[in-house]
C-alpha cells in the first residue's frame, strides 16, 4: 500500500453509475481535460483501454482504472457488451491538504476488485450522498458530505491493500488466472453463470479443491461470490429501470421470484420494492 495513503483525506467532487451509450469513448481530449482522479470501476460490459505507453488493457466486470491528471486514456466499448461504469471523481489530499497527483506517490492505475459487491455498494452509497449535497442546509450538506468522503476513503484503502493470492507455483498461478476470468464472468453475467461443478470442471480441479482455492482468491465461497453478483445486478435493474421485481429477478438469474424476494430482504434488509422505493 502507498506510503501514507492511510492518513490522506479525499475531497469528493461527484460520482455515479452510468449505462454507457452506443457511442461512447474515452478520447485525447477527454484526457486533457481530466484535472482531478477519476476511480472508474466496471461494473458489466467489455471493452479496450489503452492507458501511458501505449499498454493496452481489456475492460470487465470487476476491473477497476484509478485515472488521474497528465495520464493517457482511450477507451472503446465492446457494441455487443456495453459498459456499465460507476466513477468517483476526487482529489486526494495529504496530511499538509495538499493535492497528490505524483504517480510515484499515488496507487496503480489498474486494480482487480477482490470483492465487487462490496465496491459496488458502497459506490452506490456514495453516489446517493453526493446527489444530496444541493439543495439541503449547509450542515445537513457537510454531514453528508463527511460520510460520503469517509465511504471513498474506505473504497481506496480496500482497493489499494495488498491482492490475494494463492501460492507462488506456476501451477497455481495458472488456476488463479482461470479463477479470475470466471470471476469476472460471474458479476459480467451473473444470469448466465454455470454450476460451480461446471466450474470447477473447466478449471481441472475437484468441487471441493476448486471451492477452496477459490476462498483463498476471494475470500467467499463460489456460492457467496454468485449469489452477491446476481444481487448487485438486481439492484441496479430495480434503481435504473422500470422493470417489475419479477424482470429484476430473472436478469439476475433468480427463477422462482419469491426465492429472490427472500434472499433480497435477509441480505439487503428491504423487500425488493422498498428498497427501490428508498
Amino acid at each position: 500500500m502507498s506510503v501514507g495513503l492511510h492518513s490522506w483525506s479525499f475531497a469528493l467532487k461527484s460520482a455515479g453509475c452510468v449505462r454507457c451509450s452506443a457511442d461512447w469513448s474515452l478520447d485525447e481530449e477527454w484526457s486533457r481535460r481530466l484535472d482531478d482522479c477519476d476511480l472508474w470501476y466496471v461494473r458489466e460490459g467489455r471493452g479496450t483501454m489503452r492507458l501511458r505507453g501505449g499498454r493496452e488493457i481489456a475492460l470487465h466486470a470487476g476491473l477497476c482504472v484509478w485515472m488521474r491528471p497528465g495520464g493517457r486514456y482511450i477507451a472503446r466499448q465492446d457494441l455487443d457488451r456495453p459498459l456499465t461504469v460507476s466513477y468517483l471523481h476526487f482529489t486526494p489530499c495529504d496530511t499538509s491538504g495538499a493535492a497528490v497527483f505524483d504517480d510515484a506517490i499515488l496507487p496503480k492505475e489498474v486494480h482487480r476488485v477482490s470483492d465487487p459487491f462490496y465496491y459496488s455498494v458502497v459506490a452506490d452509497r456514495i453516489a446517493a450522498l453526493s446527489r444530496l449535497f444541493n439543495g439541503t442546509t449547509q450542515e445537513r450538506a457537510e454531514t453528508l458530505r463527511t460520510e460520503a468522503e469517509c465511504l471513498l476513503r474506505a473504497l481506496v484503502l480496500n482497493l489499494s491493500a495488498p491482492r490475494r493470492k494463492i501460492s507462488g507455483s506456476v501451477k497455481e498461478h495458472r488456476y488463479q488466472r482461470i479463477l479470475e476470468r470466471q470471476t469476472a464472468a460471474m458479476h459480467d453475467q451473473p444470469d448466465a453463470v454455470p454450476p460451480v461443478r461446471a466450474l470447477a470442471r473447466e478449471a481441472s480441479l475437484s468441487p471441493d479443491h476448486y471451492s477452496r482455492l477459490f476462498r483463498t482468491l476471494n475470500g467467499c465461497s463460489p456460492r457467496e461470490m454468485i449469489q452477491r453478483a446476481r444481487l448487485r445486478r438486481a439492484c441496479e435493474m430495480l434503481r435504473e429501470t422500470s422493470c417489475t421485481v419479477g424482470e429484476a429477478a430473472r436478469q439476475a438469474g433468480y427463477a422462482d421470484v419469491f426465492q429472490f424476494s427472500r434472499i433480497f430482504k435477509q441480505r439487503i434488509g428491504l423487500s425488493p420494492r422498498k428498497w427501490r422505493e428508498q
